[in-house]
This record gives structure tokens, sequence and C-alpha cells, in this order.
């Protein structure tokens, strides 16, 4: 047996109990010898469906379907696992198979270690198999549109299913599986305020809680003192809507962040931190989130609101919290803002909600910043200005644009580097170094088309 695939199993009998929900989804192509499996998706949650998505299709051509079934017992979902990681699923007592002789490849990303929730996961691989003729995929297009419940082809299909259609490209079929954890942190209720931490736990009503590792790490290190196992001090209420919620309330000493850790066994289930809201080394955030709790109206001026003029408000707050000194301008043949640095570097950033007025947008920032240095040469200063222009949109969406900004040494700031930035806001920044590594960034590289 892999390693892959006995760490899996390992760690599915001890998360699994009696009354999960399983949901099974798979495609297949019957031939002469059976159905073989092109791929399948089987999922096991402590939670119910609210809805029955549960479909059956079979063709000459195609065989599909999702199996959606509550309560089931801990011994038959082992057993499907069992199943699954030896290449097949069984649906109403026949067995569907993938391609390849055992043993078969295994991937998990149980080995990525650095995922924040760690459901269990294991992708079983078979052998790679003919790609379909494009006779037989017409046929298997217009047997899905003509299905009881239609599909516009075998791509649409999948999409519903969520399963993936890789084969058809020459890969190979798979078959990939994912367990939720019987306990989880209900995020919402979790909190760290004025050294104190509350953890709130939804356990599945059968699983044993005795079996739950919570260790909680403050910050600063206060010495080992910070670091601690804390799962004895949960207290547990009664069963309410199929599940057992637990709390812990902890005193920390004076603590700004806290990490929890959720484990079942050896087996992380969830890794969080916690930020106290009341507390942060900026001084700037913390007489800013005095007034916009958890910054809410600059967060939503930034990623919500469909006025470019509350977007140039959010920008100029969010270069305020890093500790720049913006100046939203009142003329209106001007760059949005004019920024300054501790040292005294300039900034001028241009900002749009939008693409259709991009290449305007970065046109004007260039004029600008060539005029404002023919004024500082003039004046006898260094025409060292740095020009920014913001997207609201992210990068994936403003792609056809992305090497403009580039090939005129502008800075472009997107969704991405917005929410980077929020996220850094409550500790002090220094705008001096940002600034020199966004010039550095804009530099030319050997090799470049500018380069030399």
């Amino acid at each position: 047996m892999s390693e892959t695939k006995n760490d899996f199993l390992s760690a599915a009998e001890a998360w699994l109990c009696d009354g999960y929900a399983l949901d099974v989804r798979y495609v297949s192509r019957p031939t002469t010898e059976g159905r073989n499996l092109i791929s399948a998706f089987i999922g096991m949650n402590p939670l119910e469906s609210p809805k029955d998505y549960s479909l059956d299709i079979a063709t000459d051509n195609i065989v599909a379907g999702q199996i959606q079934q509550f309560p089931v017992g801990k011994r038959e979902l082992i057993q499907v696992l069992n199943e699954a990681t030896q290449g097949r699923i069984v649906i109403a007592g026949s067995a569907q198979k993938l391609i390849g002789s055992q043993p078969y490849d295994y991937h998990s990303e149980m080995t990525h270690r650095d995922r924040w929730f760690s459901e269990l996961h294991i992708q079983v691989i078979g052998g790679r198999v003919p790609m379909p003729s494009t006779e037989v995929l017409a046929r298997i297009d217009n047997d899905l549109r003509a299905s009881s419940h239609p599909f516009d082809g075998l791509s649409d299909l999948n999409n519903w299913l969520g399963t993936d259609a890789a084969v058809l490209n020459g890969e190979a079929p798979t078959i990939v599986v994912r367990v939720a954890p019987p306990v989880d942190l209900i995020l919402d209720r979790c909190q760290l305020r004025e050294n104190e931490l509350t953890l709130v736990l939804h356990a599945h009503p059968t699983f044993d809680t005795n079996r739950i590792g919570l260790a909680v790490r403050g910050t600063p290190d206060d010495g080992l003192s910070s670091r601690q196992q804390v799962a004895s001090l949960i207290e547990w209420g009664a069963v309410t809507n199929n599940r057992r919620a637990g709390i812990v309330h902890l005193q920390l000493h004076n603590c700004e962040n806290a990490l929890a850790i959720l484990m079942i066994g050896p087996s992380t289930v969830r890794r969080q931190w916690f930020l106290d809201p009341t507390k942060a080394r900026n001084n700037r955030y913390m007489a800013v989130q005095c007034f916009d709790t958890d910054l809410r109206r600059i967060r939503g001026a930034l990623l919500e609101s469909p006025e470019a003029t509350k977007f140039e408000q959010g920008i100029a707050a969010l270069l305020f919290l890093l500790g720049f000194s913006p100046v939203l301008q009142l003329e209106t043949n001007s760059p949005d803002l004019i920024v300054t640095t501790p040292a005294g570097r300039l900034v001028l950033v241009e900002c749009t909600i939008k693409t259709s007025d991009f290449s305007a947008k970065l046109g004007k920032l260039v004029d600008r910043r060539g005029a404002l240095s023919k004024v500082l040469v003039g004046a006898g200063h260094q025409p060292d200005i740095l020009a920014v222009l913001v997207c609201r949109l992210p990068r994936d969406q403003i792609a056809a644009h992305e090497n403009e900004p580039q090939s005129h040494q502008v800075l472009l700031w997107a969704q991405e580097e917005l929410n980077s930035n929020l996220d850094r806001v409550r500790h002090p920044s220094d705008p001096d170094k940002m600034v020199e590594a966004a010039k550095a960034a804009l530099e030319p590289k050997e090799g470049d088309l500018f380069g030399a």
C-alpha cells in the first residue's frame, strides 16, 4: 500500500462517524467489458445537502450521474473509500472501474504544508486511455442534449458535476475523494479582543470530542506561556440542529494576534489567525478604525462602491494607513492623488474602476508626470516621481492591458495589491522602502525589450 493511500485511509478512519452525508458523481463510458470511469468525485460531509441533485443518465455512449445519501453509517463510508482507492465505485450493485492495473498512482493535497483548511483528499489516477474520436464525442454531446435532464454536451455535464474532463484530452482518468472534518471552528463567532480569545466549535453529534486537539499561540510571544494546548478547556453543550457546540474562553497576556490550530488525532483540520481590532502597532490604523470599525467603509469604497470618487477616497485612506501623506486634488486637470513619503519622495496616482478608460488614464498619468518633472527641475528639485495606476479589477480581467503600465515605467496596482495592502495596515510600513522597491521592480531587466 502506498504511503499516500495509507495516510488518507488512516485519517478517514479517525474522522468519519455514523451519520455522514455521501455524494458520488461519475462519468463513464460503457464498453463490452463493463463501464470504464472517465472521472468521478466522492464527497463525504457531516452535514446533509440542503437540496437533492440526484441524477442518472445512461445511453449507449455515456453513463453519468450523481447519488446523494444521508445518513450513512461509518462502516459503509469506509467501504466506499476502500473501493475508491482500488480504482472503482459501485453504483446500484454495478462496479465502474478506472482503466489500468493496480497499484494506481495517488496524489494528495494533504502533503501541502501551507494549507489553512485541511480536509482529507486523495486523487486516484488510472491508466491513460485513447482519446475518443470526434464522431464519438459528437454522439455523446447529442445524447446529453436529448436526455431527460438536458446538458449542452460533455463540457456542460462536467461543469455541473464538478468532474474532470481532462481524459478527453489524453490525460489519465481519475477518482477524486474529499472528506470534510466532523468538527470545525465557526469563524464568524470566534474573536480576539482585549486579551481574551473566544473560540466556538461545532462538532458532529456522534463524533467523540475527546479526540480533538486545540492549540493556541499568542503574539507577540511571551515566552513558552503564550503556547498552550486547550482542548480540555472546551465546554461542550447539548446537541442542537444536528450539531454539538463547544466554546472556550482564554485569557492571553498582552496579545495582539492569536493562532488557533485544530486537529483530530495527528491530522490538522484548520489553522486560523485572529486579530485584536483594539490593538495594532500602527497608530494610523488605530485612529482610523476608531471611527470606521474593521475599516468597513474603506473596504467598501475600495472593493465595492460603483462611484469613482469613493474609490479615490478609499485609495487615499489606504495610502494614509500605509504611512504616506496623500492629498485629493480639487483641480480636475490633475492626477487623482498627489502623495509624499516621509523622505519627501513624490507619488502620482490615477484611479480607475473599469478597463474602458484604462489607456486614457495611463496616458494622462504619464503626461502629468512629465509636466511635474519639468517644474521640479526648473525649481532645482530632483524629478524623482513614482507614477501609480490603480485599478479595482483583478489582474485576470485586465490582462489585455497589463503590459502597458510597465512599458511606460508606471506601477500597476490591481485588486490583488489592494487586498494585500489592506492586510498589512495593522503594522507600520516604511513608505520610502515601498517606493524604492516599486522603482526597482520597474527597472528594465537585461534581456527585456527595454533592457541593455
